[in-house]
């Protein structure tokens, strides 16, 4: 068995030399040969260990004996050991969570903040190949895909599981030949708690049924469905990343045009996947709220908004977004007349407009710029007074770039796809009611830069965030 884990440490590099661990022991079987396996690395990888015992107060004088047993082993293998008491009945009370769940996030959560304290590396778990069996049945009963199917992860993030590989009954068999004599916690043999029910009841009725051995037939699926999901992975992030319109702030949108040709199944991925990018993870999201944002993009109005556990999705003309925490668009309410040439200071110096004047300006070599540049050129001769910068207002009215005629300026919002909570954002240079140049958006045509101009006008906008 040492082999065989040392086997699994090395394939998947879930160690290197030198490494600083936290374990999570319990006093049960596998926790306590997983931290004595550890142990008896140590030297071979130079090993910094840090075992941590989480008492959940749950089985009175059991709770206490498992503690107990924990201190005791780790002052035989001299190894540093971290010991918390967590009241887990008030805090899945609190958390509105089943006692399993709560034990678990506490435990996570804990191991966590030691590992950072002490600057360790990784976070050791105990999980064998029959917890993996077990896990994967259990989300088959809820219903899961191929990600549950693929079940748990040697490494995730910090944390890894060098038992994986490893049968319950070879642990077992470790801890006799080396008298390690490791608490069997009650709890595991009550029929209440789902784990329980497919350990005690569904796995050996299923190998009596069918004279096999569903731990090592689940083992084989696992494995199969690993390789096809590291294929799957990689080209579904390839797709996520050519659908990504912008990604900051806790914020990710995707573009609906590219997504909305995608196959449902890579649909279904890249939505995942854009919300554990934004929520860290994809905890409390089932199938039924995959469907409802697939809905919200086949389907769904401008401006139609979902609520789901912990992220938050709305839709826009062309996209569909993923956050948090909804941050309204700061209005863009100052008025300042623009010094030509010169540095206008707006709205405390968060908006900034240079302009420059240029003489020697070759018509015939000008390109025009796009329109969501902020640099701009316009024919400075017919700009050279009552130039205003501000926000919208009722009357204004614009002559695109290129077009035939003028129009309002709410006609071109909406015929350009731009929402309505951002319009009032949108700094504009304006004389009088007719516009010059919609930042971020267009120029006016009558203004444009062309063969017999003479003189330039340059403006180059800043925002200072």
């Amino acid at each position: 068995m040492i082999a065989k884990v040392l086997d699994t440490i090395k394939k998947y590099g879930l160690i290197k030399k030198g490494d600083s661990i936290v374990v999570g022991v319990s006093g049960g079987p596998d926790s306590v040969c997983l931290l004595h396996v550890l142990w008896k690395f140590r030297e071979e990888l130079n090993l910094g260990i840090t075992a941590v015992h989480i008492n959940h107060m749950l089985r009175g004088s059991e709770s206490d004996r498992d503690e107990d047993f924990v201190k005791s082993l780790c002052r035989k293998l001299d190894i540093e050991l971290q010991s918390l008491c967590i009241d887990i009945k008030k805090v899945s009370k609190e958390n509105n969570q089943s006692l399993e769940e709560a034990g678990r996030d506490e435990r996570y959560r804990h191991f966590g903040m030691i590992a950072d304290n002490i600057g360790a590396d990784r976070i050791a778990v105990a999980h064998n190949k029959n917890d993996q069996a077990e896990t994967i049945l259990m989300n088959i009963i809820r219903g899961a895909g191929l990600d549950g199917l693929k079940g748990m992860d040697y490494i995730r993030g910090l944390i890894i599981r060098p038992l994986l590989d490893v049968e319950r009954s070879e642990i077992e068999a470790y801890c006799i030949e080396n008298n390690l004599n490791p608490i069997t916690d009650s709890s595991n043999l009550d029929n209440v708690y789902s784990r329980n029910k497919i350990r005690l009841n569904v796995i050996p009725y299923i190998n009596s049924l069918f004279d096999c051995d569903l731990v090592k037939s689940i083992d084989r699926m696992n494995r199969l469905i690993k390789g096809d999901m590291d294929f799957i992975d990689n080209k579904i992030k390839k797709m996520y990343y050519n659908v990504v319109l912008r990604k900051e702030n806790e914020e990710v949108e995707l573009l609906l045009g590219k997504i909305k040709d995608m196959h449902v199944a890579a649909k279904r991925r890249i939505v995942r996947k854009a919300i554990n990018e934004v929520k860290g993870n994809v905890k409390g999201i089932e199938s039924i709220h995959i469907d409802n944002v697939l809905e919200m993009i086949d389907n769904g109005r401008v401006g139609s908004k979902l609520d789901l556990p912990g992220i938050k999705i709305g839709r826009t003309y062309d996209s569909i977004k993923f956050y948090k925490n909804e941050r309204q668009p700061e209005a863009f309410n100052c008025v300042a007349s623009l010094k030509m040439p010169g540095i206008t200071e707006i709205g405390e110096n968060k908006h900034l407009i240079e302009a420059s004047v240029i003489l020697d300006f070759n018509a015939k070599e000008h390109k025009p710029v796009k329109g969501s540049s902020r640099v701009q050129f316009f024919d400075y001769d017919k700009l050279t007074e009552g130039i205003n910068v501000r926000k919208r207002k009722e009357g204004d009215y614009f002559k695109p770039i290129n077009s035939n005629g003028t129009k309002k300026l709410k006609e071109f919002f909406i015929d350009n796809k731009v929402p309505r909570e951002m319009r009032d954002t949108i700094p504009l240079v304006a004389k009088e009611s007719e516009i010059i140049w919609i930042v971020g958006y267009k120029i006016s045509d009558k203004f444009k830069v062309t063969e017999n101009t003479k003189r330039v006008l340059k403006l180059t906008y800043r925002f200072n965030y």
